[in-house]
């Protein structure tokens, strides 16, 4: 099974050989470690989920999705002992596409360590693999992201040399929200293939200006744009805007779904059974579909901070079709295409399939 799989599991004083399925005692809770004889005790293995659930504009959708090779997500399950600290560190390297005889920049620029299911890992294991890997990639100019740590497993990183300093998230879709930030602060600076040297601070919230609402929707048209910024000063008519505070409710399952949103600031909480699924940006829709399928709403919808929004109405889309067929059938195809963004985005979020 080879020398690092057969090393000896030490855990609290404890010495056995590990066995697939053995159980970790961490604080008053029993954990199952994952046993792999890959890398001698923990698996690595890409995530199946490679996007948040942030739902953003046309615009910083493209780009997310030409680029989306640019961030690195991998899950981390079982114990790291000092056995399996060298072999991890190779699947690490493979996996980012990165070597330290390379001088080339890193293939990625976000590497985001899902730990959840990682039950502990010793001080050795730290400083022979954690460390070295994340000064690797800061020389490749990429940046590691930890998510999901225990915190015994945050205390023994920290202690022994890791460097979390914001670089700890407390879930995977937190870090790759934030990766995801900075890659579109990257992008929309002019500078998509320049790697500052120390760009941690692109990890802080993404903030744009605002922009007007023909704009937004007009990205999702082709050759009608010019059509929809022709007619733009009749959105007015149709479309209202308005304002809600931080926590306010926009809707709740199961109320009739009687207006569309776009948010024109502000972020959007979708929750469903109080589990947050998706968080809608400036510039992004809800409400579109079971309002254009008339069914009731299937999920809840809170401001997470204040929000000025644009609001289409029943009658006014009614109306809109009725006095204005041709920006009618503007307005609607530029949903179905937010839709059908909604609808391949969830396949690298893993909530299809």
């Amino acid at each position: 099974r080879g020398a690092a799989a057969a090393a000896t599991w030490i855990f609290r004083g404890v010495a056995a050989r590990p066995r697939r399925g053995d159980s970790v005692e961490t604080g008053a809770h029993l954990r199952y470690a994952s046993v792999s004889d890959e890398t001698g005790g923990v698996s690595c293995q890409r995530s199946k989920r490679t996007r948040s659930v942030a739902r953003r504009d046309f615009h910083h959708r493209m780009i997310l999705s030409e680029r989306s090779a640019e961030i690195l997500a991998l899950d981390i399950r079982g114990f790291v002992f000092f056995g399996a600290a060298a072999a991890l560190l190779a699947r690490l390297k493979r996996e980012a596409g990165v070597d330290d005889e390379d001088e080339a920049p890193s293939p990625v620029s976000w590497v985001v360590l899902d730990c959840s299911d990682c039950a502990g890992v010793d001080a050795t294991a730290v400083r022979a693999c954690f460390v070295p890997f994340q000064q690797l990639l800061l020389q490749k100019r990429a940046k590691l992201l930890f998510c999901g740590l225990r915190p015994h497993v945050r205390e023994s990183l920290e202690r022994h040399g890791a460097d979390l300093n914001r670089a700890c998230f407390k879930t995977a879709d937190a870090a790759l929200e934030a990766a995801e930030d900075a890659l579109l602060k990257r992008a929309t600076a002019g500078q998509p293939t320049q790697r500052p040297p120390d760009s941690f601070d692109e990890l802080r919230p993404l903030e744009n200006a605002a922009r007007p609402l023909e704009e937004i929707l007009g990205e999702y048209l082709e050759d009608e744009k010019r059509d929809l910024a022709a007619a733009a000063g009749d959105l007015g008519k149709y479309f209202s805007r308005h304002s809600i505070s931080q926590g306010d409710a926009l809707f709740a399952h199961g109320d009739e779904a009687k207006t569309i949103y776009v948010v024109h600031a502000g972020t959007v909480d979708l929750k469903q059974a109080g589990k947050r699924i998706a968080r809608v940006k400036r510039g992004g829709v809800l409400g579109e579909l079971c309002f254009l399928l008339r069914h009731r709403q299937s999920l809840d919808a809170a401001a997470a901070t204040h929000v000025d929004l644009w609001s289409l109405t029943r009658d006014s889309y009614d109306a809109m079709r009725r006095d204005q067929p041709v920006l009618h059938g503007l307005i609607q195809t530029a949903l179905l295409k937010s839709m059908a963004l909604q609808v391949s985005e969830g396949l690298s979020i893993g909530n299809w399939g």
